[in-house]
């Protein structure tokens, strides 16, 4: 009996040890979430700050017949759109589902059971991860490739359009590792970076390279620095450092990088040459998406809360394509393959990435959060229905 409580007592003190560990690297993470908060940066995606082998009976498969707009998104909050292919991902609390764009027709419909999702896409693949678990899953546009579970927390992921997938995870109290799994979850690279934890990671479209930032602080100032390599390689190609702002996305272009900041935007050409596009401390970053050609558009103001916003589009080879402004407070941004889309309180409104001339013009109201844009259609994310806005 004595040796059975012993037993049971060296039990509970290891479960208490793993316990303190596991609060104090969380402690280190909400702190940095916390000096973000206060900066006011209000578009980064925080739930995104951390936007099994493959199991074909573990994750439900659901296809409807045939649906129409308005569709139902279900009654989990948080929901998020993103086109995957020429389909539209939705996201939510409770549930992941992939719909055809042109009839609104479900292709998956999973109960995901995530208590924090997180989704990347790029081309026909998603991923997505459970922000502070262990666990993630690839999709394609129609199914579940594999789901699988780490040995520590997640932080953040991305997927290339071959479906290769990188990761970033917890690997101590102030370190982060960086795993990127091929799409027959074949283990491709694996790095370690100190000095804080990674709050975004990037895959460029073959999966050959990366770029990763890592947030910190340095003398009470929250520091950024971004890395990156070939995944071929040991150690990164360059860093970038950014003292006082925040990196809100990372996104490949065939070799060039965007870094989008919450005061600025640069371009990183073939890994190792930085380019501003528009210096530290010149825009408050609005919103961003890229369109089906990787083109950034990017919506941004003089100062927070500024009445006059602007919408860009911007290339990959640090270029501006065009601007367009608007007389109003950008909420969302989308991009088809010739239009830029800006979502206000009372207007969705088109320009031609070209020359930023306007091309259309749609009523709306303020309760309208979220657009997406395929071709010339536009769809907009009301209340708990998606709704086609145009013909």
């Amino acid at each position: 009996m004595e040796s059975y409580q012993r037993e049971n007592g060296r039990k509970e003190k290891k479960n208490q040890k793993m316990k303190k560990r596991k609060l104090a690297v969380w402690a280190a993470i909400l702190l940095v979430i916390a000096a973000l908060v206060i900066m006011k940066i209000s578009e980064i995606d925080f739930r995104g700050f951390f936007d099994s082998v493959k199991n074909p009976s573990g994750i439900s498969e659901k296809v409807s017949d045939g649906r129409q707009f308005p569709y139902a998104v279900g009654s989990g909050e948080n929901t998020v759109l993103k086109a995957i292919g020429n389909k539209i991902a939705i996201l939510n609390d409770s549930s992941y589902t992939v719909i055809d764009s042109s009839n609104a027709r479900e292709r998956i419909k999973d109960e995901h059971g995530y208590l924090n999702p997180i989704l990347s896409v790029s081309g026909g693949y998603s991923v997505m991860i459970d922000q502070g678990s262990d666990t993630y899953r690839l999709d394609s546009s129609t199914e579940n490739i594999y789901e699988n579970s780490l040995k520590s927390d997640i932080l953040c992921a991305d997927v290339s359009d071959t479906g290769v997938v990188a990761v970033a995870s917890v690997s101590g109290v102030h370190k982060s590792t960086v795993t990127v799994y091929g799409k027959s979850f074949n283990e491709k690279m694996n790095y370690e970076a100190s000095g804080g934890y990674i709050t975004r990671v990037a895959i460029d479209n073959r999966g050959r390279r990366v770029a990763f930032a890592v947030t910190g602080s340095e003398g009470a100032r929250i520091k950024t620095t971004v890395y990156t390599m070939e995944t071929g390689d040991r150690e990164p190609t360059a860093k970038f450092e950014y003292s006082g702002s925040a990196v809100l996305d990372l996104h490949f272009s065939s070799n060039d990088l965007y870094i989008v900041g919450d005061d600025f935007l640069s371009v990183i050409k073939s890994l190792k040459e930085e380019k501003a596009v528009y210096a530290k401390g010149s825009v408050n970053t609005v919103s961003y998406c890229y369109s089906p050609s990787d083109e950034l558009v990017f919506a941004y103001g003089e100062y927070v809360g500024a009445p006059v916003n602007v919408i860009s589009c911007v290339k990959a080879s640090g270029k501006i394509k065009s601007e367009a402004k608007t007389d109003a407070q950008i909420k969302d941004v989308a991009a088809s393959g010739t239009e830029m889309t800006a979502l206000t309180s009372s207007e969705v409104i088109s320009f031609k990435q070209r020359n930023g001339k306007e091309s259309k013009r749609i009523q709306v109201d303020d309760s309208y959060t979220q657009i997406e844009q395929f071709s010339s259609k536009i769809y907009g994310l009301h209340s708990s229905f998606l709704e086609l806005l145009n013909d």
